[in-house]
């Protein structure tokens, strides 16, 4: 082998090393910056997770006791009262059914108006009329038809089997066939009718601004003005719930006049 062959081997070798050595070294690299990239996003994770604890604390630090009592501005309900600012304010509250007033001939109106004027005339004391609109949602009213829908279909069944093998055994008199025809006749009607009822309801569940609204009058009384006589916190409490109840029979007597009544018999 001649000199020049030997250095042309010597020189691909090491030409082989240095390659070698490049790969090893962008592997290593690689590496580094592979790791360094797996703290860095390891340091983020751990730094969402403290802000979200952070903030989950906040929130926790928030919401507390004395908050959602500031934000609904009464300190308890008892004896059918809503006590405000420490026992400085009571409340009772009667819940009234509406009137269609639209649907009532002109001498029912009349007849409103002027119950209504004298339960005006009538007040000797400060009150609120306070109407609450929300969205209605007619899910649970939806499942409570079907469920009996389906009860009325397993009857209506029932009876029109127990019907048809009385009327193919040709054992039974006429009238007795005839009562159980009419049975059968008024159970189709009950189920046929609360199918229109499903349908129609499912419709109205289809329109999102169906309302329904709930009246108040709400009555206030203020311990202060028993003046300045020695009272503990018992006695003022029930002086406050003999008041408002009187209160509120009257007022409850008055709006019968103009055809309005308590929800349920039931003040709240």
């Amino acid at each position: 082998m001649s000199s020049a062959e030997q250095l042309t081997n010597i020189l691909m070798i090491v030409l082989m090393i240095m390659i070698f050595i490049l790969m090893v070294l962008a592997v290593v690299l690689l590496l580094v910056r592979f790791k360094s990239k797996q703290k860095e996003e390891n340091g983020k994770i751990k730094d969402t997770n403290k802000q979200i604890s952070s903030d989950a604390k906040k929130i926790a630090k928030e919401y507390t006791k004395e908050s959602i009592f500031k934000f609904m501005e009464f300190d308890k309900i008892e004896d059918n009262m809503i006590i405000q600012k420490k026992g400085n304010r009571y409340l009772m509250v009667v819940e009234c059914q509406g009137v269609n007033y639209d649907l009532m001939s002109e001498a029912e109106k009349v007849s409103v108006e002027e119950g209504f004027l004298q339960f005006l005339n009538t007040l000797r004391h400060p009150i609120q009329i306070y109407v609450q609109t929300r969205t209605v949602n007619l899910n649970s009213s939806l499942e409570g038809y079907k469920r009996r829908l389906q009860e009325i279909e397993m009857d209506l069944e029932k009876k029109k089997s127990a019907y048809l093998k009385k009327l193919q055994s040709g054992g039974y008199p006429k009238e007795e066939l005839e009562k159980e025809f009419y049975e059968v006749t008024k159970q189709t009607n009950l189920y046929e009718y609360g199918k229109d009822i499903i349908a129609n309801t499912e419709r109205m569940s289809l329109n999102k601004n169906v309302l329904s609204k709930k009246y108040y009058i709400i009555i206030p009384y203020y311990p202060e003005d028993l003046g300045n006589g020695a009272f503990d916190k018992e006695e003022i409490k029930n002086l406050a719930f003999s008041e408002l109840y009187t209160k509120s029979q009257s007022i409850i007597r008055t709006l019968a006049g103009c055809e309005v009544a308590r929800k349920n018999y039931d003040i709240r």
